[in-house]
């Protein structure tokens, strides 16, 4: 991996960024080794965490809060149960059994998971004005980082919805909500990851942003902007992808909503061909898939898949995208880069709600 050094314009302070090849969260821990699948389904009454074994989808499964988000990082698997559970689980991969599951706290809303250190991760909590630092052993918290200084207006908390790590600096991504509303573009915030001291701030170009993610040494932040009166979202420039200036401590649309077909709600990158992929939030079960060249600046659709609110999982090793598709043909899918080819599963399987990969 290359080292990008970045000095931060109005701060004393110089650090090294390492520009990562591959989103924080992604299975990287042992290259050789083949990535485990996980999928979690979710009919918005209950859920479930399956695994993709010789067959397809297992028939087996384990249960969680409808809401959860799953995450891979160095063999671990990590499940956020989310609002009205506020859990975080570490499952034991070599026999899928829960090792551990702690509350992050009522209504904390734990909404991602990166690697502080071999022993630790943080953990990002968007229905509070922090985020802590848990324990890989026990699930128990030793640090908690407060971002109240980010709330918009009365809000009680900036909405803190995805963390990446580059090297050792921990990037922070807040949507900034008020009453449901976007008063504000969103914010990148900036901490030194091993003791979450913030380094700076950026502020975003567009509002209510989803995620974000590293290519060619390039942070790029995708957003899904404000809803419309049919709560859709408009193809407009209202929202898009953006990247990062950290030079300049700016951010600037490189493919905006008229190109995607509007905002973006879920997005993932393969760094090594310089593409992103964008589901694109259009209206309620019209979610297509986009396929980005970050280079061009331009995007096409992936066909195969039609309502793609069930995440997406890149591997970086195989090169393969695995998509979670709700339509009333979806499923699990993997995209080649060609084609989506649908992964077998159980007809009891509940839709797919999210994605990720253990290696």
């Amino acid at each position: 991996m290359k080292k990008l050094l970045t000095l931060l314009a109005g701060t004393s302070l110089a650090f090294y960024m390492q520009a990562c090849s591959d989103s924080s969260t992604s299975a990287d821990d042992d290259p050789l080794k083949p990535a485990s699948v996980y999928v979690f389904g979710s009919d918005y009454k209950t859920g479930e965490l399956r695994w993709v074994d010789d067959e397809g989808v297992s028939d087996k499964n384990v249960k969680f809060n409808q809401d959860s988000k799953i995450v891979g990082i160095d063999g671990n698997l990590f499940v956020l149960e989310r609002l009205a559970a506020d859990n975080l689980a570490l499952v034991d991969v070599s026999n899928n059994k829960v090792k551990w599951q702690k509350s992050m706290g009522d209504a904390s809303n734990p909404s991602d998971v990166v690697k502080a250190n071999k022993d630790e991760v943080w953990v990002a909590l968007e229905g509070a004005a922090k985020f802590v630092k848990v324990s890989v052993k026990d699930g128990e918290i030793k640090k908690t980082v407060e971002t109240k200084k980010f709330n918009q207006g009365k809000a009680t908390t900036p909405n803190l919805v995805d963390l990446e790590v580059s090297g050792d600096t921990l990037f922070a991504l807040f949507q900034r909500s008020e009453n449901y509303a976007y008063p504000a573009p969103g914010l990148l915030a900036l901490y030194k990851l091993s003791n979450g001291d913030l380094l700076d701030t950026i502020k975003l170009a567009k509002k209510n942003p989803m995620a974000m993610g590293f290519a060619k040494g390039k942070l790029y932040v995708a957003s899904q902007g404000e809803y419309n009166a049919s709560y859709g979202t408009d193809a407009d420039d209202k929202r898009g992808i953006e990247v990062v200036d950290f030079a300049k401590k700016s951010s600037s649309l490189v493919v905006d909503g008229k190109k995607l077909g509007g905002g973006v709600y879920s997005f993932i990158v393969d760094s090594e061909e310089n593409v992103a992929y964008a589901a694109v939030y259009k209206a309620y079960g019209d979610v297509p898939l986009m396929k980005v060249d970050l280079s061009k600046k331009s995007a096409e659709k992936v066909s195969g898949v039609s309502d793609v609110e069930g995440s997406l999982a890149f591997d970086d090793v195989d090169g393969i995208l695995y998509i979670g598709d709700r339509g009333s043909k979806g499923g699990l899918y993997s995209y080649d880069g060609k084609k989506a080819t649908k992964i077998d599963s159980p007809k009891d399987m509940l839709p797919v709600y999210g994605i990720a990969l253990v290696r």
